[in-house]
């Protein structure tokens, strides 16, 4: 498998309150083809946290870094199959670890508060057999298999309105990882698949909807396909005529920004991978 089997777009945007307040953008994304699969990676960093700009950006790529190493380390896709969950669940979580660690190696290097750097984390490992997945905190994830969206993985949330948990939290003891650093595993190829902060949720995502018979909110957390689907088709194009990935990317940037109303009214700041399958092999 290589970058020529998929189409991909990724971006990372700054939402309103950022763009008013002259702040830099918190979230951060990365996606790396590597030998036979590929790695997408959205990090969000906390709003209040002053450095979590840095701690975005150094999660996403310590998260490559140490994923691709685990990868080769277990000859994960060598007998051209999915992984035991766990065996995937060992190196999710090793990999998680190594990043907080590169992180606070990082704030003392620099002499910078370790919580300053907080961030969220969602990771997913693509290849022609399925999808692994593990995050840290909130953000979505779906996938698109025989014309139908689902959601990868349910986002976490505290007990209080926009709660979550960061890298940086103290969710290393044994008896937790498993609660705050959920692993999944989709056992079958996908058509497409997307991450996404949840500067974008509202614009692509069923979330928060009223029940009136019950006279609650709930969550579907399920990817819109009025949203999705017409992007999967406008991305199938770009492909088609050869555009490249920087074009491709620039051109995703500004539909995050400007793309519809929600996205323009988005006050958060917006990451959202998109990738579209276009190879059978």
């Amino acid at each position: 498998m290589s970058s020529s089997d998929w189409a991909i777009a990724y971006s990372s945007v700054l939402g309103n309150s950022h763009i008013q307040e002259n702040l830099p953008c918190q979230d951060a994304c990365l996606v790396e083809f590597e030998n036979g699969y590929g790695i997408a990676v959205v990090s969000d960093g906390a709003g209040t946290c002053p450095n979590s700009h840095i701690g975005s950006k150094l999660a996403c790529t310590f998260a490559h870094y140490h994923f691709r190493q685990l990868i080769a380390k277990h000859k994960l896709f060598e007998n051209r199959q999915m992984p035991l969950k766990q065996e995937w669940d060992d190196i999710a979580f090793e990999a998680f670890f190594n990043v907080k660690s590169d992180l606070a190696n990082f704030s003392i290097q620099e002499n910078i508060n370790f919580k300053s750097l907080s961030c969220t984390l969602i990771c997913t490992i693509f290849s022609p057999y399925g999808l692994l997945v593990a995050h840290i905190g909130d953000g979505r994830g779906g996938y698109l298999k025989d014309n139908k969206w689902h959601s990868m993985f349910t986002p976490f949330r505290g007990e209080f309105a926009n709660e979550t948990v960061f890298v940086t939290s103290e969710i290393w003891e044994v008896g937790l990882v498993e609660k705050y650093i959920p692993t999944h595993i989709i056992e079958y190829p996908v058509d497409a698949f997307c991450l996404l902060s949840d500067g974008c949720e509202k614009a692509s995502f069923e979330v928060n909807l009223y029940d009136k018979e019950n006279e609650v909110y709930f969550d579907p957390n399920l990817p819109f396909p009025n949203f999705f689907n017409p992007n999967v088709e406008a991305l199938k194009k770009l492909k088609k005529e050869g555009k490249t990935q920087d074009e491709i990317n620039e051109l995703w940037s500004n539909f995050l920004t400007n793309g519809n109303d929600k996205f323009i009214l988005e006050t958060d700041d917006k990451t959202m991978i998109l990738a579209i399958r276009t190879s059978e092999n």
